[in-house]
């Protein structure tokens, strides 16, 4: 594999996702909504992935494709354009994929799939807790979850969905915004104080395109610990969730955000922890 297209290029994640393919060794096509400018150079194309059209073009020639292509949450838009900029474009991807041969995805799902977290009937969180968007970018993420698994059966493509916990990104507004979460503990109780570095979902986008597992997969994605200075199981009891049973941990800083199936088949692990990444 040597050419890699990275749809959302310019986004929070896209630049991290950028810069592990490249120090790989990768041509990467970047892509993403903005119109090219002089200052982006070669290598970059602008497009709006809810337009079928010209897609495959774009796409043709590339060994496997990034697909971050789409905004993190549904508030700034109406219904109608949130499905599209998730799940129209979605689709538009994987099918100008299937157009030009492309076997390989990874792209980005959402630990939104899951719903309110408080609601679940156990802990940890694990790609097999059930599933209850609260909204239509939640459910827009599952159903590219279902196509995934159908192009795979389909086409014999292999389509990776990773279930972003709070992804932080590699600048000054990423860090500033870890460490409001971390003093500000209540804050992070939506995602169960998980997180990931921007920088470590672009090895584990590069961990799936170059493993030889096949057909559709669903990982949940974050670091091992939560972002805090605490026991998990005593943020759990300080914030609404003390009706559950605490979950057996290796290491009582382990996130309830189970990660332990990505590490199992991918070998992937996170290399930033957040004591590292606000000390920057």
């Amino acid at each position: 594999m040597k050419k890699i297209v990275v749809t959302g290029a310019k986004g929070g994640t896209g630049p991290a996702i950028v810069g592990v393919l490249q120090a790989r060794g990768y041509e990467v096509l970047r892509l993403d909504l903005h119109p090219w400018t002089e200052a982006d150079g070669l290598g970059y194309v602008g497009h709006d992935l809810r337009r079928a059209e010209g897609l495959s073009d774009v796409l043709a020639g590339a060994d496997g494709v990034i697909h971050f292509g789409s905004p993190p949450g549904d508030a700034w838009f109406s219904t109608t354009e949130a499905f599209h900029q998730v799940a129209t474009a979605g689709f538009n991807v994987f099918q100008a994929a299937r157009n030009v041969g492309i076997k390989r995805i990874a792209w980005a799902s959402s630990i939104e799939v899951y719903g309110n977290l408080k609601s679940h009937p156990a802990l940890p969180v694990t790609e097999e807790s059930p599933l209850a968007p609260p909204g239509i970018y939640g459910c827009s993420k599952i159903l590219l979850e279902r196509l995934a698994a159908d192009y795979c059966r389909w086409h014999g493509m292999s389509i990776a969905g990773f279930r972003l916990a709070r992804i932080i990104y590699d600048n000054d507004y990423g860090r500033a915004k870890l460490r409001r979460f971390v003093e500000e503990e209540a804050l992070g109780d939506d995602c169960l104080w998980a997180y990931v570095d921007a920088r470590d979902v672009g090895t584990a986008c590069l961990a799936w395109l170059e493993a030889d597992h096949q057909g559709a997969e669903v990982f949940n994605l974050a670091a091992a610990d939560v972002h805090q200075a605490v026991d998990a199981a005593d943020l759990l009891k300080r914030h609404g969730y003390e009706n559950f049973a605490v979950p057996a941990h290796g290491d009582a800083a382990d996130t309830p955000f189970s990660t332990a199936k990505i590490r199992r088949l991918l070998g992937w692990k996170a290399r930033y922890d957040w004591r590292a990444i606000i000390s920057h």
